[in-house]
């Protein structure tokens, strides 16, 4: 079947959404059966972009073409005979355009707002039916073509007419644009004047509902009415002015991407007047001044903003004046940053009553091993014991006070996704829990005897009130989690292999060692938290029994002292898990293997199978050779 696979276009109609441009063009290789049906796959999303093989044999064409021109000629007629399959187009260079549009260097006159749609047929297009378009036309490459393809134009001469190469090719990629009535993306960053024309002419492209363009003066221009998505960078000349007029008001933008950096508190301000309707805002980039001139939140000052979600990537994590911005955000649902203070959780905690998802993802992280009696810095026990409505708290590399567990109540019954450490639980030694345990042992064989229990040492009673502060805690954290029962994802610990710094002295005699075991040389790691949770019967683990939509469960870098008898309890609790990350997968880079754990995944292999071990991290497992 598979050999006659045009007898069955859908089955190529399923398969090839799952396929990548490499895959398709071994497919249309194999016969002509299968050419026939995938070609039109291949060419559903085309770009001529200049990092690919197609870019530099077009160039290469360009540049060698001396008399004859038959390799352009080649290359025009594999754009007419394929040019109709195009849906998604992003064109780097001019010979597209030259080829699809017919006269498509003539300047034609701007059509009025009225009859923006009536495209004469000196705009007759190839391409009629493209779903997005991107232009990316560089400069030297339209030059470069002109100069190697003189072409008839309906201008004599270009330069006396002041009318550039520039000028010729946004023109005529506005008519392309007005030729293709189905269009919903457009991305005409590098045209400033089709961006003037959009403005000029809103109703000129109906069907576009995203667009890609310029900021002047890091305002939002007047876009088409039909646009609810803006991606938008700022013009690196044009910066923003709180003194400068205000800008349009857009009353249909419902998302807004802001590529650069955004400097100024009063310039996020002028972004949300301008979009009352605004749902979703993504900030690439924050580097807010401290201490702004001209502030922009003001005593008594009422207005707010719609704004449903909210992205922010910080610069060099310094800007402690965006705090500033959350008065104005009562209807916030979801923070996604990529840091974190007590500043930030404290104002999101008061004035985001209806916040559900607070993600921070924390890129470019430094692998930085934790000391045990390093000062704890608890950011999170607010948002617990606040935000009703929590969904989601992804906060991988924070943590929680535990001796601030019992101070005030968990109020997020709903949290579905709970990802985060403790720290500041007491710890106790292998050895000395020995020690208590023989203790223990000794005063139960007395009383089993009928005689006196020995008197103990003062070392002895320290250390049996040790244990009981040990298990006393953890009982009162694993309480405090169990009331959440909504949750299917529960991470308790950080994984703190990862990071740009992980190997930066993997070239000295301290941190490796050799393995008695095997003789092989492994990394010397001390991430292992040793104040973290025991997930033991005997420290509270059977009160996580209410967890029953558990689907996944995390403890990496923990020192769980899990035995056999907490696996076969986990493997009965929860039917609805699917994944474990800690279960003797070493997330630790070059770490030795411990015949111990390997032993505790084998037993909840073969008590479940249908659970999968992973790790939340695999970018660096592999081991240092001797």
């Amino acid at each position: 079947m598979i050999d006659r696979v045009g007898l069955y276009p859908e089955l190529a109609e399923y398969i090839s959404p799952h396929l990548t441009q490499t895959d398709l063009r071994h497919c249309v290789r194999v016969s002509k059966d299968w050419h026939a049906v995938f070609i039109r796959h291949l060419w559903e999303t085309f770009s001529d972009n200049p990092s690919g093989d197609w870019f530099k044999l077009l160039e290469r064409a360009v540049k060698e073409t001396s008399t004859d021109g038959q390799d352009i000629e080649w290359f025009k007629d594999v754009y007419r005979r394929h040019i109709g399959y195009i849906r998604h187009l992003e064109v780097c260079h001019p010979l597209i355009i030259h080829v699809c549009l017919a006269n498509a260097f003539q300047l034609s006159p701007i059509p009025s707002a009225s009859s923006s749609r009536s495209v004469d047929t000196a705009a007759t297009s190839l391409i009629t039916r493209l779903k997005s378009l991107t232009i990316k036309l560089h400069s030297f490459n339209m030059d470069e073509y002109f100069r190697n393809q003189p072409l008839d134009l309906s201008i004599t001469d270009i330069q006396e007419q002041q009318f550039s190469s520039e000028a010729i090719l946004a023109d005529a990629c506005w008519r392309l644009a007005l030729c293709n009535p189905r269009l919903e993306s457009f991305d005409c960053t590098k045209f400033r004047s089709i961006q003037l024309r959009i403005a000029e002419h809103p109703t000129a492209l109906p069907s576009i509902t995203t667009l890609t363009m310029e900021l002047p003066h890091g305002r939002v221009p007047r876009i088409p009415p039909n646009v609810t998505i803006l991606n938008s960078s700022l013009l690196r000349k044009e910066s923003f002015d709180s003194k400068d007029p205000p800008g349009v008001v857009n009353h249909t933008l419902e998302e807004l991407y802001v590529k650069d950096e955004v400097r100024t508190v009063a310039h996020i301000k002028s972004l949300l007047i301008q979009l009352p309707t605004l749902r979703y805002l993504r900030l690439r980039r924050v580097h807010l001044k401290e201490n702004d001139e001209a502030p922009a939140v003001l005593e008594g000052d009422t207005w707010t903003s719609d704004l449903r979600v909210l992205l922010c990537g910080l610069y060099e994590r310094k800007s402690p004046e965006l705090v500033k911005i959350f008065p104005w955000m009562p209807n916030l649902v979801e923070f996604h940053h990529s840091y974190v203070s007590s500043p930030f959780t404290a104002a999101l905690a008061k004035h985001c009553p209806l916040l559900e998802v607070i993600r921070v993802t924390y890129k470019g992280c430094r692998y930085t091993p934790r000391n045990i009696f390093d000062s704890v810095h608890d950011r999170v026990s607010i948002l617990l014991t606040s935000c009703t409505r929590l969904r989601v708290l992804d906060l991988q590399y924070e943590t929680i006070d535990a001796r601030r567990i019992a101070d005030k109540p968990w109020v997020c019954l709903d949290l579905e996704m709970f990802r985060c450490g403790f720290i500041g639980l007491p710890y106790m030694h292998k050895r000395n829990e020995r020690e208590v345990r023989d203790i223990q042992e000794r005063d139960e064989e007395a009383k089993r005897k009928g005689l006196p229990e020995l008197e103990k040492t003062p070392v002895e009673v320290g250390l049996l009130d040790k244990a009981e502060e040990v298990k006393s805690m953890r009982r009162a954290v694993l309480q405090q989690i169990s009331v959440l029962t909504s949750l299917k994802h529960l991470t308790l610990s950080r994984d703190l292999k990862i990071g740009r710094g992980l190997f930066s002295r993997r070239k000295t005699s301290l941190a490796v060692y050799r393995s008695e075991r095997d003789g092989r040389m492994y990394f010397r790691y001390n991430d292992v938290l040793p104040d973290t949770l025991h997930l033991r019967l005997d420290t509270g683990l059977e009160q996580l029994a209410s967890l029953n939509k558990l689907e996944l469960l995390g403890f990496e870098s923990m020192d769980h002292r899990m035995g056999e008898a907490e696996i076969e309890w986990i493997a009965k609790t929860f039917p609805a898990l699917k994944e474990i990350r800690g279960l003797a997968i070493h997330t630790q880079v070059g770490a030795e293997r411990d015949p111990k754990m390997d032993a505790l995944r084998e037993l909840m292999q073969s008590l479940r199978p249908d659970i999968i071990h992973a790790a939340s991290f695999t970018g660096y497992e592999r081991q240092v050779l001797a």
